[in-house]
């Protein structure tokens, strides 16, 4: 739990038109001013800038929402079956913040970062882990509010101190440091908090694809990025609604021109049992397709080739080279000297007929059973 309230800086009074501390009969409880929150210009911090999209703002607020309500839902190990196998955290208090995002926004790359700067960011825009403690866990309340949503926050070194990402197109953030307070902020009434946020970039709309398909047996929404890398969505309910909004068209069936669904189904299988995300490179599976078809074709071939057949090499020398040429030096020995040029040549191509037989392209075989 963050700092408690007997922990925090005393009240200052303000200097040069500057934002001042409340006073501590204003933080206190029982007292009978109002909220702190709704002191007019306390806070000196940018609020970043929403998109400029009803609908989008609705449904990043909405997926806010929704997030509250699983991480209740996380926390009933009754129901817990019924979230993605990745999403719950440890402890079973909420879910997996890294696993979540990831699993709603396909194609969010965390990893790489755009300029990072201290700002407000509006309480119904931010993600965090609902439900570790709430109000009735603390003496002072509402001094706690004030001091966990004061600028201060989002400086570097402080005390309590909060990190979030921010992705920018979306106007969606989540708290990296400070993921617990988001749900005791709100129900107190704050409408923003601080914290040092780094941008993420998204991929723009037009570059990415939503399909409707029947994989396995199960309907699924398939998310395609530039018609090369494709990603199941585990909680279509969530990430649909979310990217329709930021202007992805609503899922389309499956087109005619890109590898079959059992087949792309099918290289998401050895991911499986891995903790991350499926995907799949179309460019690769239509790739291993024309290999595939072309190791059905026949083609004349040796045996050495052959990849299918291991040949007893002690035996074919015994059987096909020493045999014939004890039994002909035999021969040699036994005939008059005129046999003895005919009994070398005979061994010879005895020998040679025997490695033209392994060497020789003289069968048929598929070109996929070629070593």
């Amino acid at each position: 739990m963050p700092s408690d309230p007997a922990n925090l800086p005393p009240a200052a009074d303000p200097v040069d038109g500057g934002v001042g501390l409340p006073s501590v009969d204003a933080l206190l409880d029982d007292a009978g001013a109002a909220a702190p929150s709704a002191a007019a210009g306390r806070h000196r911090l940018p609020a970043i800038e929403l998109p400029d999209n009803p609908a989008l703002v609705a449904a990043v607020r909405r997926l806010v929402g929704q997030k509250e309500r699983l991480d209740r839902l996380a926390r009933d190990p009754q129901l817990a079956g019924m979230l993605p196998p990745h999403w719950p955290g440890h402890g079973g208090r909420a879910l997996d913040m890294a696993a979540f995002v990831q699993g709603v926004l396909p194609f969010l790359q965390t990893a790489e970062r755009g300029e990072t700067a201290p700002a407000r960011l509006p309480l119904a825009h931010v993600l965090g882990d609902n439900g570790r403690w709430s109000e009735a866990d603390v003496a002072e309340p509402r001094s706690l509010a004030w001091f966990l949503a004061s600028d201060d926050r989002a400086g570097v070194g402080g005390q309590d101190t909060a990190d979030a990402l921010l992705v920018g197109a979306l106007g969606l953030a989540w708290m990296q440091e400070g993921r617990s307070r988001v749900g005791f902020l709100r129900a107190m009434g704050e409408d923003s908090l601080a914290a040092r946020t780094s941008m993420l970039a998204y991929p723009a709309a037009e570059k990415l694809a939503l399909y409707a398909v029947t994989a396995h047996g199960q309907p699924q929404v398939w998310c395609v990025l530039g018609r090369r890398r494709v990603r199941p969505l585990p909680a279509p309910w969530l990430s649909v609604p979310l990217l329709v909004a930021y202007g992805v068209p609503a899922p389309q069936p499956w087109p005619s021109g890109l590898p079959a669904i059992d087949v792309v189904a099918r290289s998401f299988a050895p991911l499986r049992e891995a903790a991350g995300l499926l995907e799949a490179d179309l460019a690769k599976v239509a790739r291993k397709l024309a290999e595939d078809a072309g190791g059905e074709v026949w083609q004349p071939v040796s045996l050495l080739q052959l990849r299918t057949w291991a040949p007893r090499w002690g035996f074919f020398l015994a059987v096909f080279v020493g045999l014939p040429s004890l039994l002909l030096l035999t021969a040699a020995l036994a005939l008059p000297k005129a046999m003895e040029v005919a009994t070398v040549a005979a061994s010879l191509g005895f020998a040679g007929g025997a490695i033209g037989a392994l060497a020789a392209p003289w069968v048929y075989a598929r070109r996929k059973h070629l070593s």
